[in-house]
């Protein structure tokens, strides 16, 4: 078994003689990669990326709803009424039309019509797109390579995603932005290696989890550290070992010795000594979570009593103590289930959108609270869309859908990509008799945008983002979709690297 396999293997501690240790710490094959970025380790800095996994497949085409006409002048909700029938929300009035939806296209592709409004249980992301704080990545999916049209996506010399309905690959795809592969590390993971080296504190991982292993932050030299918040969404504790952890004085001593000495021993097998000395670091990390969290300030943002709720408001707390952490970057990772609707859709997103809405807003709330809002940024993802069509009792998996990006960096106020026409007839987007839309935008399009706000180097978006090259090429002032205020500048690039294994 090689090292590496050995790595992913555990991500998290998964192992018998380690449920002591929930999480797996940075495993410390630090390389000076830092040098390869634009990133200032010396310089007063800080900022997090909040990855929301909405895992099932959302039916994102009734949270992103068209209020208004097309360019031939149909009306495009009575378009979205007519093909979802039962599943469509039936009343314009109902819904939370933006007061004003500006468009930027990628590619060759535009929204379809000109007004939008999302689901009547999301007022909360009406107030944060109308306050340019969110915008909406608009039939966004996973892409080898652009497939202009169903006659690019029919031709078999174009490369496409493994498994395209399926939850298992394209949950693997979003997260890794390599659908060729089922054997990539993940996009947050590939970041951590190269920008680990920023934070101080090399013992804890700059990937934070609160849903456990995962293959997101997943690098090929750093891990995830999972924590989970276990009081509730306003006063939240966190829980990385079991309660017997925490037993104080002379048993505490002897257990920290006794660990100490069992991990100081030398081994001959490297995987023994790999493991010996991830335990030992992971120890380390919980001990400087632990004291970091005492000094977690008093909150005046409210977050509803929900579980999503509970965890971005965890994420929070953790942010409000950084300093302490000695973290200028971090990674979060949240999954909230539950949308795979093959029936009961109509009431399934009537009770979960709104959960979604509301977490974010008050989550949004708390950074600026923090004074970090536009240090901040999340966004949303899920398997897949679904059908634009009913089965009659909800609708099944799709492709391209819509997602979310929030925060106070974000160049909001607009719906970035090609948000199809609503037909199935004559559309060059549709590959199904039930509306599955071939993605306009391409996962490596929002990531490296992503990417190049958190402090990637151009000259590294290719180890990030391998496939990124089939949809852009960085130069100067150039941005894959305009969706992040650059105003920390980027480095110009004179020797790009070539893109790396997967």
């Amino acid at each position: 078994m090689r090292r590496r396999d050995f790595i992913k293997s555990v991500g998290c501690g998964a192992m018998g003689s380690t449920t002591l240790l929930n999480t797996l710490a940075n495993l410390g094959v630090m390389n000076g990669a830092m040098a390869n970025t634009s990133f200032d380790p010396g310089a007063e800095d800080y900022k997090a990326i909040v990855c929301v996994l909405l895992s099932g497949g959302l039916d994102s085409y009734n949270m992103l709803i068209p209020a208004g006409e097309d360019a031939g002048g149909d009306n495009g909700f009575n378009d979205y009424k007519a093909l979802r029938t039962d599943l469509a929300v039936q009343d314009l009035e109902d819904l939370n039309v933006f007061n004003n939806t500006q468009h930027v296209g990628v590619r060759g592709f535009s929204n379809a019509y000109n007004a939008f409004g999302v689901h009547p249980g999301m007022p909360e992301m009406k107030t944060l797109f109308d306050s340019g704080k969110l915008a909406f990545m608009s039939n966004i999916g996973t892409l080898v390579e652009p497939l202009m049209s169903i006659a690019d996506y029919q031709n078999s010399q174009k490369k496409k995603p493994l498994g395209i309905y399926s939850h298992s690959d394209q949950s693997m795809q979003w997260q890794t932005s390599v659908p060729q592969s089922r054997d990539a590390v993940g996009f947050g993971g590939r970041m951590a290696d190269l920008l680990q080296a920023s934070n101080s504190n090399q013992s804890l991982s700059m990937n934070l989890s609160l849903d456990g292993k995962n293959i997101f932050q997943r690098g090929h030299d750093i891990a995830e550290y999972a924590i989970r918040s276990n009081i509730g969404p306003n006063n939240v504790g966190f829980e990385s070992f079991p309660e017997w952890w925490s037993n104080a004085g002379y048993l505490n001593q002897l257990r920290d010795n006794a660990i100490d000495n069992m991990m100081s021993n030398t081994y001959a097998n490297l995987l023994q000594k790999t493991y010996a000395t991830t335990a030992k670091t992971s120890i380390s990390a919980f001990a400087t979570f632990k004291e970091a969290l005492k000094k977690v300030p008093a909150m005046s943002t409210v977050f509803p009593e929900t579980s999503l709720a509970e965890e971005m408001a965890a994420i929070t707390r953790v942010m409000s103590v950084r300093n302490e952490l000695g973290a200028k970057r971090q990674i979060f990772f949240v999954n909230y289930g539950g949308w795979d609707m093959h029936d009961g859709l109509v009431n399934g997103l009537n009770t979960r959108l709104p959960v979604v809405s509301e977490a974010l807003k008050a989550f949004y709330d708390s950074t600026v609270e923090l004074g970090i809002a536009d240090k901040v940024t999340t966004y949303t993802i899920s398997d897949f869309a679904r059908t634009i069509t009913s089965n009659g009792q909800g609708s099944d998996h799709g492709w391209g859908g819509n997602s979310m990006v929030m925060g106070g960096a974000v160049n909001g106020g607009k719906i970035y990509g090609g948000f199809p026409q609503m037909s199935l007839n004559n559309n060059p987007q549709n590959v199904s008799f039930r509306g599955n839309f071939i993605p306009a935008v391409s996962t490596d399009e929002l990531y490296a945008e992503l990417a190049l706000w958190y402090g990637i180097s151009p000259a590294d978006l290719c180890y990030v983002l391998p496939n990124l090259g089939n949809f852009y090429s960085y130069s100067a002032g150039n941005y894959p979709l305009g969706l992040m205020n650059m105003s920390d500048g980027i480095s110009s690039v004179d020797n790009p690297k070539n893109c790396l294994t997967y």
